[in-house]
């Protein structure tokens, strides 16, 4: 550590105090020069003993990329900026030489970009002219990103060129090929900000349209979308349940995921007069991640009694629908039928549409919250394009308690992403939240 304390003072020092404490000792290796070093006979250049591959200060009278030519004056305050050394100067008058490696300097920093070397049409082992270089100067230049490139050749001592090169390059070495470029600065541009992808039209929450994709594709076609609701919890609700001992309701877990696949073929295309009609079908797996709220009881005979609402918590529901979409305006409508099991997912949006709740609060043991066949209405618009904002409607038929309900596609257009449905039932209604995602596979663009 205090050795290398030690050189560090040295180099700020300069020539004079490293010749007052000696010279650091050459490198031993098979008795060639360091990199950095001149080759055997030729004039002590640079600090000896440098080790290959490491930078030292430039010299004076050695023109380097990005360095004055005038002599080089070190500050007292401020150490100089290390820079490696390419080798001994050669004129571009002469020529031809072999190239022995190429090199980019920008702002006095090597620049290694696969764009500007593509540029240059030498590779080391060629036999490279001054007309050469000056064409890849044009190449370079013709990137439009510099306001000047200037070449230089260095020398690489102890490499000597090929035999049979011997007779015709004017240099016994091969050169270092270096292009000191100065790039153009760009003007500052606006801020990126992130474009979000366009909605898909292909349906609301839980019903579909006869839309494909984000609402571009005008002809009848294949359509595919994927969908995720969670319903979170009540909000707010109430019920007129005599037996019920609270009648009010609010900030309680539901936990209800349904996860669905949506594929659709149109039949027909939209025009001014006519809809757009497609026919599809809907396959979904519905599960919970937490239990219904419990049911309290009052009875005569009894003060209370609590009955934990159960139902099968995992179901595969599916359905086929009909739908046709026309646009009014802005607002585009869809009106429509779904047949099949997907009715049955109300009953476990609330515990009033268990079948316990039809004991305990309905006198009606045995029944059950089913429908197969919902007929809905939707009505929807896009302020922004990656913003819908609308509602739709959903009637199950012939279910216990006659429920409909409405979802409210608004957590786009608030920035949130969260979602709010009226679920209205004989015995109450309940305020849900939610969140929907509508993710279109096909078509793509």
């Amino acid at each position: 550590m205090i050795a290398a304390w030690a050189l560090a003072v040295l180099a700020l020092l300069g020539p004079s105090a490293r010749a007052q404490f000696g010279p650091t000792p050459a490198s031993p290796q098979n008795n060639q020069p360091a990199y950095g070093q001149p080759a055997p006979g030729q004039p002590s250049q640079g600090q000896p003993g440098q080790p290959f591959g490491q930078p030292f200060f430039g010299q004076p009278g050695q023109p380097q990329p990005g360095q004055p030519t005038q002599p080089f004056v070190a500050a007292s305050t401020t150490p100089a900026i290390p820079l490696p050394y390419l080798g001994n100067p050669l004129p571009l008058t002469n020529g031809p030489w072999v190239l022995g490696e190429i090199l980019f300097f920008s702002s006095g920093r090597m620049v290694a970009d696969y764009a500007w070397r593509d540029r240059v049409r030498g590779k080391r082992g060629d036999l490279y002219t001054k007309s050469d270089i000056m064409s890849d100067v044009d190449n370079l230049m013709g990137l439009g990103k510099f306001t000047s490139v200037t070449p230089s050749l260095y020398e690489i001592p102890s490499t000597p060129v090929p035999p049979e090169f011997a007779t015709i390059a004017v240099s016994t070495s091969e050169v270092r090929l270096v292009f000191n470029v100065v790039e153009k600065v760009t003007a500052s541009t606006a801020p990126v900000h992130f474009v979000a992808p366009p909605a898909a039209v292909g349906g609301i929450i839980l019903t579909p349209t006869a839309y494909r994709g984000a609402g571009k594709f005008v002809t009848p076609g294949l359509g595919l979308d994927f969908n995720a609701m969670y319903i979170i919890g009540r909000l707010y609700g109430k019920n007129n349940y005599p037996n019920e001992i609270h009648h009010t309701n609010y900030i309680d877990r539901v936990g209800v995921w349904l996860l669905e696949g949506d594929g659709k073929m149109q039949l027909q295309s939209e025009n001014e007069l006519r809809p757009a009609v497609a026919v599809g079908g809907q396959g979904a797996l519905l599960f919970r991640d937490s239990g219904q709220p419990a049911i309290a009881t009052a009875q005569a005979q009894s003060p209370t009694v609590t009955a934990n609402a159960s139902q099968k918590s995992t179901q595969l529901l599916s359905d086929a629908y009909f739908v046709a979409s026309k646009k009014f305006g802005p607002v585009r409508t869809s009106v429509g039928l779904l047949e099949g099991s997907m009715g049955n997912a109300v009953a476990q949006f609330s515990e009033f549409l268990t079948p316990d709740a039809m004991t305990f609060l309905d006198n009606k043991p045995g029944q059950t919250v089913r429908s197969h066949t919902v007929p809905f209405f939707s009505l929807f618009g896009l302020p922004k394009p990656s913003q819908p904002l609308g509602f739709e409607v959903m009637k199950f038929n012939g279910a216990a308690q006659s429920p409909w309900m409405i979802n409210f596609k608004v957590g786009y257009f608030l920035k949130l992403n969260f979602d709010v449905a009226y679920l209205k039932f004989q015995g109450g209604y309940d305020v849900l939240g939610l969140i929907a995602f509508r993710y279109n596979q096909f078509p793509r663009q």
